[in-house]
């Protein structure tokens, strides 16, 4: 049986995802990364591909990972406060712990795939997009950002 199937399928999923983008767009720096994004959508995304990625059906039919967020200074404060919450989610949904280390470990996989060292590593996905750097509240700059300045 598929991990998809382990964890509740579709419905666990997006379970989880709702909370974890609860809190994404509550937290006052990664709330940044998501202005004008409608939550909804991105969730429905976000479940679509871990649906295949866990062994469900292949229904997803956006960018991976790496290129849809080339656009973005992801630095790795960043990438740890949302594995952080991920973290936080899964234990809020109740699943199965072990399942949840799956996850998790996927999850930490994707680290080297988004994580940039500045703005600079950032391109847009289009050839008008500026890189998104979005300022840790009470800095003045994003971390890594003085290369960019």
């Amino acid at each position: 049986m598929a991990l998809y199937d382990d964890l509740g399928g579709a419905a666990s999923l997006d379970k989880v995802h709702q909370i974890l983008y609860g809190k994404l767009f509550a937290h006052p720096w990664l709330k940044g990364f998501f202005e004008g994004k409608n939550r909804a959508y991105l969730i429905s995304q976000q479940t679509d591909f871990m649906t295949a990625v866990f062994g469900g059906p292949k229904i997803y039919g956006g960018r991976l990972p790496k290129s849809a967020h080339m656009h973005m200074f992801i630095p790795e404060e960043v990438f740890t406060l949302r594995h952080d919450m991920l973290v936080e989610a899964l234990d809020e949904a109740r699943g199965p712990t072990d399942l949840a280390q799956q996850w998790l470990e996927y999850d930490m996989s994707m680290k080297n795939a988004l994580v940039n060292p500045s703005p600079a590593d950032c391109q847009g996905r289009y050839n008008n997009e500026k890189p998104l750097v979005v300022n840790k509240p009470g800095s003045g700059r994003a971390i890594g950002s003085a290369a960019a300045s």
